[in-house]
C-alpha cells in the first residue's frame, strides 16, 4: 500500500485519465517514504532495444485538440490514438503491493491508497479526461460538452453507447448520484466535500444530458466535475455514504472502466488480480488505440521491498519499480539476466511533477507546536552526505512542496546540515537544560518523539538522523509499523513524527492539503495540522486565476510559506523514474507519457510474442538479448526539437 496520490491524480486530486492510464506518484526512493513503489522508468520502442515489437515504432505525434463545435453551442474533439497501434492484446503484467489492504473503494475514509487509486483509475471513468502529453480536455463518457459564457454552468452529453459492466446503460442520474454521495458526511471524506461542495447538485436535464452550475467562478470546477469518477445510481443512489463503506469495502460497484474486479480474484492477504473487459463498451474508440493491453493485471503481496527485488531477479515478479539506489548503482548490474538483457533497468525521463517526501511532524502538540523544534529537525538531516554515501548520488535535495517544477518558489530557504544552529533554535525554545541520560527538559518533560515507519529500505536513513538527533540531546525513538497501520495512524492524528511521501499533481490543489478548515478534521490530507490565513486567501485567488502564470505566482507565494513553517523534514527527489522489468514487453516510442509515471505501463505497454520468445530461447540457451538503453530521454528531445522549431523561425 503505498500512502500517495496516483500518477493520473497528479492531474488533479480526484482526476481519471484516461480511465486506467492515471496511477501512482513518486517523490523519492530509498524508501524515504512509505510511499508508493516510486518512480520509474521510460523505454523507446524498436530496433531490438526491449521497447517494442518487431514492427517499426510509428511517429509520436503531439495532437493539438481538433475542437468541433455543433450548433446547439455543445463541442467536442476529433478522436486519434493515444496508445500504440502495434500493439497486441493477451498477457499479463505482475508487480507487488506491500500489504493486503484496509479496503478496495474507490473513495471515502482510508481509501487514498495507491492500490485504491490505481484500482479505481483502471476501472472506473469520468465525463471527460485530459490528454497524458497535451493536458487538453477530450471525451470519455460524455461524447459532447458546453461551458456556459460566465464559465459557471456546465453540459454534458452522455455518450449513448455507454455502458456499465452489468450491461445498463450510463444515465444522467448516475453523474447526479456520483455527487451526491461525495457529498455524503458518512462517507468521512471532508476533502470531498471542499471540493465538490463548490458546486450546486447536479441535474438530470434529461435522461442522458446533465448540466451543473458551480456557486462561484473557478476555473478547476469544470475540472473537477468532469473527471470525477463516476459510479452507478441503480446501487448507490438509494444509499448513504456509510452505507457504501461497509457494502462496497472488498469489492466495486458495476464499472464502465477497461478493466473489472471480480470478487473472486480478491483473494485477501496475498494478491488482486484485475481482468480486461471483452465488453467494455469503448474499445474500439480510437482513443483507445493500443491501450489496455493486458488480460491480467496482478498485485501480489510482498511484504517487504528487498523480497520483492529478490522475486523480480528471479522471475517471479516481470515489472518492478527502483526504489534503492544501491540496486540501480550497485546490485544490479552485476545480475546475470541484466547483463544478458533479460532482465532491463530503465530510468525514464519525462515531466511528472515531483511529489513530497520526508518526515511529516504533527504540529498539534507540544513540541512540533514550535516552529524552532521543527527547523531544528530540518537542520539535523545531513540530506547531502546521506545522498553521497548511501543513495549513490541518486538525487536532488528537495526544498520545496513543489521541487524541480514551475511552483517551485527559488527564494526558499535551503537548508543544510547545522546541528550547531539546530542546537541555538531549541535552546531558544526553551530546551536548555539537559537531563542525566542526554535528552534535553523543558520544565521537566524531555525531548522524546516517536517516529512512525514501515520499510527496511528507509532504515539506515532513520538511524542516521536518530542519531544526528541524539547528538544535541533529542531522542527519537523508531516504531515499526505496516503501511496501512500508519496511513490510519496518520488519518486519525495518532503520530509526532511519521515517514511520508506524497505525489504531486500537473495542476496544483494546495486547499485540500493545507486549508486551514481541514487542520483540525480527521481523514483529510491536512496531516500537520497546517493553518494559514495568508494562504486561505491565496486559495480563492488561486480558485479565479484562469492565467497559467498568475496561478504560477500564486503556489510560488504558497510554497514559500508552507516550506518556511517546515510541517515536513523534507527530503530529496530524482528528475527521472527508475524502472526494472523482464525483456518481453513491447511499449510506445516515448515509454510513458508526458505527465505520467511508472503505472502508465498497465494502460500502454503489452506482451509482444516475439520478444517473449526471444526472452525465453534466450534464458533457456543462456545467450544474451540485443542491448538496450538505460536511460530515455524521449520526451527531452521533443521539448529541444520544439525550442529548436521556435528560434529557427
Amino acid at each position: 500500500m503505498m500512502m500517495r496520490f496516483s500518477s493520473w491524480m497528479r492531474f488533479v486530486s480526484v482526476l481519471t485519465i484516461c480511465s486506467a492510464l492515471i496511477l501512482s506518484g513518486c517523490s523519492g526512493g530509498d524508501d524515504s517514504s512509505p510511499a508508493g513503489n516510486g518512480n520509474t522508468a521510460k523505454p523507446s520502442a524498436g530496433n531490438g532495444n526491449g521497447n517494442g515489437g518487431s514492427k517499426p515504432a510509428p511517429a509520436v505525434a503531439m495532437h493539438v485538440a481538433e475542437i468541433i463545435k455543433t450548433e446547439d453551442g455543445f463541442q467536442t474533439v476529433k478522436p486519434y490514438a493515444l496508445g500504440d497501434p502495434r500493439a497486441v492484446k493477451g498477457g499479463a503484467i505482475t508487480t507487488y503491493v506491500l500489504e493486503f489492504p484496509q479496503n478496495l473503494r474507490r473513495m471515502g475514509k482510508e481509501s487514498n491508497t495507491w492500490l485504491n487509486y490505481t484500482i479505481a483509475d483502471l476501472c472506473y471513468q469520468g465525463l471527460l479526461t485530459l490528454d497524458p502529453n497535451t493536458l487538453e480536455f477530450i471525451p470519455m463518457l460524455a461524447s459532447e460538452w458546453k461551458v456556459s459564457e460566465d464559465k459557471q454552468t456546465f453540459t454534458f452529453k452522455i455518450n449513448p453507447d455507454a455502458k456499465w459492466s452489468d450491461g445498463k446503460p450510463v444515465v444522467a442520474a448516475d453523474i447526479v448520484a456520483s455527487w451526491k454521495i461525495r457529498m455524503d458526511e458518512t462517507l468521512l471524506a471532508p476533502s470531498n466535500i471542499l471540493t465538490y461542495g463548490k458546486l450546486d447538485e447536479p441535474v438530470a436535464k434529461s435522461k442522458d444530458v446533465v448540466e451543473v452550475h458551480a456557486k462561484e467562478r473557478n476555473w478547476r470546477n469544470f475540472l473537477y466535475f468532469s473527471t470525477m469518477s463516476i459510479l452507478p445510481a441503480h446501487q448507490i443512489g438509494n444509499i448513504t455514504g456509510g452505507d457504501y463503506l461497509k457494502e462496497f469495502n472488498y469489492k466495486l460497484t458495476a464499472v464502465t472502466g477497461p478493466y473489472i474486479l471480480n470478487e473472486e480474484d480478491v483473494d485477501k492477504g496475498k494478491s488482486v488480480t484485475l481482468t480486461r473487459r471483452d465488453d467494455f463498451w469503448a474499445k474500439d474508440q480510437k482513443w483507445n488505440t493500443g491501450l489496455y493491453n493486458f488480460n491480467k493485471i496482478r498485485f501480489l503481496v510482498v511484504k517487504d521491498h528487498e523480497l520483492a527485488y529478490e522475486k523480480v531477479v528471479k522471475g517471479e515478479l516481470d515489472y518492478f519499480f527502483i526504489r534503492k539506489a544501491e540496486w540501480w548503482a550497485k546490485t544490479l548490474p552485476e545480475v546475470e539476466a541484466v547483463k544478458n538483457n533479460w532482465l532491463i533497468p530503465q530510468k525514464v525521463f519525462n515531466s511528472a511533477p515531483n511529489g513530497v517526501s520526508g518526515y511529516a511532524l504533527n504540529m498539534r502538540n507540544p513540541p512540533l507546536d514550535d516552529l524552532r523544534v521543527r527547523k531544528a529537525l530540518q537542520l539535523l538531516f545531513d540530506r547531502k552526505t546521506l545522498i553521497e554515501k548511501l543513495a549513490y548520488n541518486e538525487y536532488t535535495p528537495m526544498n520545496s512542496f513543489y521541487a524541480g517544477g514551475p511552483y517551485e518558489n527559488p527564494d526558499n530557504e535551503k537548508l543544510g546540515y547545522d546541528p550547531g544552529r539546530a542546537k541555538e533554535l531549541l535552546a531558544e525554545a526553551g530546551w536548555k537544560d539537559t537531563g542525566p541520560d542526554g535528552v534535553l527538559l523543558k520544565d521537566g518533560k524531555r525531548m522524546s518523539l516517536n517516529m512512525l515507519w514501515y520499510s527496511a529500505l528507509s532504515e539506515k536513513y532513520l538511524t542516521s538522523f536518530q542519531e544526528s538527533c541524539k547528538s544535541v540531546g533529542i531522542e527519537i525513538k523508531l516504531e515499526r509499523t505496516q503501511p496501512e497501520t500508519l496511513w490510519k495512524s496518520l488519518m486519525e492524528r495518532k503520530f509526532e513524527i511519521a515517514t511520508m511521501g506524497w505525489g504531486a499533481l500537473v495542476f496544483p490543489n494546495p486547499e485540500t492539503a493545507l486549508e486551514s478548515s481541514l487542520a483540525d478534521k480527521e481523514n483529510t490530507n491536512n496531516l500537520s495540522g497546517f493553518k494559514s490565513e495568508r494562504c486561505d486567501e491565496l486559495f480563492k485567488k488561486y480558485d479565479v486565476a484562469f492565467s497559467q502564470d498568475e496561478r504560477i505566482a500564486i503556489i510560488q507565494e504558497v510554497d514559500k510559506i508552507i516550506t518556511a513553517e517546515h510541517t515536513f523534514v523534507l527530503h530529496w527527489y530524482q528528475p527521472c523514474q527508475r524502472v526494472l522489468y523482464w525483456n518481453k514487453f513491447g511499449m510506445p516510442a516515448y515509454g510513458f507519457h508526458k505527465v505520467l509515471e511508472w503505472e502508465d505501463a498497465f494502460a500502454t505497454w503489452w506482451v509482444d510474442p516475439d520478444k517473449r520468445a526471444a526472452l525465453g530461447k534466450a534464458r533457456k540457451n543462456k545467450t544474451a538479448l540485443p542491448a538496450v538503453p538505460r536511460e530515455l530521454h524521449f520526451w527531452e528531445k521533443q521539448e529541444q526539437g520544439a525550442v529548436a522549431q521556435v528560434s529557427n523561425k
